[in-house]
C-alpha cells in the first residue's frame, strides 16, 4: 500500500516528508474557515502540486495537514484533499 492511502486506511499520520499530491479540486477558502489557521495558510492551498507532508493541525483530530509546497510555503489542508504522488 502507498504511504499515504495506507496512513489513511489505518487512521494514523503519514511520516513527515512523504511526498503527496494534492487534489485538482479543492475546497475554496470561504469553506475553510474551520481549520482555525492563519488565513495565511488558506490563501497559500495549491491544487494539483506536488509536495510533502509536514505535519497536523493541532485540535483538527488529524483531519487537517500541514503541506509544505516546493517554494516552502506552508498550506493547510483537509486529509481527503491529498494523495499519494
Amino acid at each position: 500500500m502507498r504511504p499515504i492511502e495506507s496512513a489513511k486506511a489505518n487512521t494514523v499520520l503519514p511520516k513527515a516528508g512523504t511526498s503527496i499530491r494534492i487534489a485538482e479540486s479543492i475546497k475554496p477558502p470561504s469553506q475553510c474557515e474551520g481549520f482555525f489557521v492563519k488565513k495565511e495558510y488558506i490563501s497559500n492551498r495549491r491544487p494539483g502540486e506536488i509536495a510533502e507532508y509536514a505535519g497536523w493541525v493541532a485540535g483538527a483530530g488529524g483531519d487537517v495537514w500541514w503541506i509544505r509546497h516546493g517554494d516552502g510555503t506552508i498550506g493547510a489542508y483537509e486529509f481527503t484533499e491529498i494523495f499519494d504522488v
